[in-house]
């Protein structure tokens, strides 16, 4: 028997608007959730939008008997009649049949009504029990998701409320990492041109092709480009062996370099305008204790401190061919699908979380939707220059993110888990610099800018992005 649901979305943006943005790049990849229970990662974009005949492939989690199975999800898009309607269908997926179709309504109040209506005809097994199909436990999930979908859309269209400005064409690297998805999405949704700057590749539609370390990048390919972002490098996660430490510091230092030497190669009046590059907290060292940091101080002591001041050492050599230039010094992401978050929610989930190392670091976190929005804010704020900070206004003890996060998810968080276990994994020196470290930042630079928070404090965030919303 089928089972239906309905979710409507009220929104004070014009209904031409509102279906725009849906057919816009990045769209469905803002919409996915993190939390699972549905798909929950975009493998593969849209072959050609939301127009019929139109194929996408995304992961979907599902909970199994040996912990978390993920699953292909392939849908296919149909009827469409814009700006009214359009549907999509699976095709292959732990649903055997499931139908979505979205309606836009012009409101007599003003504004846009979206009404979803999903139709599932069977149900994945983790929705069985012993008297059957749980129609109550699809709700409830579709409730998470569709919920989910709201906030971000209602956030991602009051941000593009608050940029209207001229169309950028804007260069990435890093493009789809954890941030650099997030960040392209939210620009191609507010109708800029995002071009993905990969390794190896070469350039065409939607992709300049580039070789940080043999030093290959066409400066023609910058030409009338008005803005480079660099958010790429290799991962600090790991060991930090004298190769790894190399690693680390010459994917940044040496990528940043050759976007400066291209920038430099281009006619002047069909230069990039700016350039806006990672960086991170740790350049204020490791030790800080409960001192409040701000972007002025000099760079403090330890190898991930170093490895921040060259990068922007690095990318202010562009301020020579009068380009603007950003350093993103990034907080701790939270997102279920990487970074901080992930490794720690089995032990969440099971009730074992608790202080770590003592838990009187202080942990200066941003949720994945402000940290993709501020990113986005400096690229597109023509004032903002130098380094910001970025981070939420509302850091906090690990001890209290412990607590925080498990009550979100109804958990204790009273376990103390010993630094002994990530020097087990990690080694001494980056055990101390990734996970003992204390930073507690000062983000008034960046509320100064002109950058408005989604949310500005732990709970609201862990709750959105967990999808445990009441």
């Amino acid at each position: 028997m089928a089972q239906q649901f309905e979710y409507e979305t009220r929104l004070t943006q014009p209904r031409d608007d509102v279906f725009a943005w849906h057919q816009r790049p990045g769209a469905l990849t803002r919409l996915t959730p993190p939390f699972g229970g549905g798909p929950d990662k975009v493998t593969e974009a849209p072959t050609d939008g939301i127009e019929p005949g139109s194929r996408v492939k995304l992961g979907v989690s599902v909970p199994g008997t040996f912990g978390t199975v993920h699953v292909p999800w392939t849908a296919r898009h149909g009827d469409w009649d814009p700006p009214h309607y359009f549907t999509d269908r699976m095709e292959r997926g732990p649903l055997g049949e499931w139908e979505h179709r979205h309606n836009f309504e012009e409101s007599p109040e003003g504004g846009t009504v979206v009404r979803d209506q999903v139709t599932v005809r069977t149900l994945p097994q983790s929705l069985e029990n012993a008297s059957g199909p749980s129609d109550k436990l699809m709700r409830g999930q579709l409730e998470r998701i569709f919920a989910y979908r709201e906030r971000q859309l209602r956030g991602d269209l009051d941000f593009h409320d608050e940029h209207r400005g001229p169309r950028l064409r804007i260069a990435v690297g890093g493009a789809s990492g954890l941030i650099g998805s997030q960040v392209c999405a939210l620009l191609e949704t507010g109708g800029h041109e995002v071009l993905r700057l990969k390794r190896g590749a070469s350039s065409g539609p939607g992709v300049i092709g580039w070789d940080p370390a043999k030093g290959r990048l066409n400066p023609h390919d910058l030409a009338g480009i008005d803005v480079v972002l660099h958010l790429g490098g290799s991962s600090i996660a790991t060991r930090f062996t004298d190769k790894n430490k190399d690693d680390i510091l010459r994917s940044r230092v040496e990528s940043t370099q050759l976007l400066v030497r291209a920038i430099g190669q281009v006619p002047a009046d069909q230069r990039p305008r700016a350039l806006v590059v990672g960086s991170a907290v740790g350049y204020h060292g490791t030790d800080r204790g409960d001192e409040i940091l701000t972007e002025q101080q000099p760079p403090g002591d330890g190898f991930l401190a170093h490895v921040c001041d060259e990068w922007e050492k690095a990318a202010h050599g562009a301020e020579a061919y009068g380009v603007r230039v950003v350093n993103v010094r990034t907080g701790l992401v939270l997102t279920p699908s990487g970074g901080l978050l992930r490794p720690q929610l089995p032990l969440m989930t099971a009730g074992l979380s608790g202080p770590l190392g003592g838990g009187k670091q202080w942990q200066s976190w941003i949720g994945i939707d402000d940290m993709a929005g501020a990113v986005a804010h400096l690229v597109l704020s023509e004032d903002a220059s130098g380094p910001y900070h970025v981070a939420a206004p509302n850091p906090v003890r690990q001890k209290d993110f412990a607590r925080i996060v498990a009550g979100v998810l109804h958990r204790p968080a009273i376990v103390p888990t010993p630094l002994a276990g990530p020097r087990a994994l990690l080694g001494k020196e980056a055990t101390e610099e990734l996970i003992a470290a204390s930073h507690r930042v000062d983000v008034s630079k960046l509320l100064s800018a002109g950058y408005r928070f989604r949310h500005e404090n732990l709970r609201d965030c862990a709750e959105h992005i967990l999808g445990r919303v009441d």
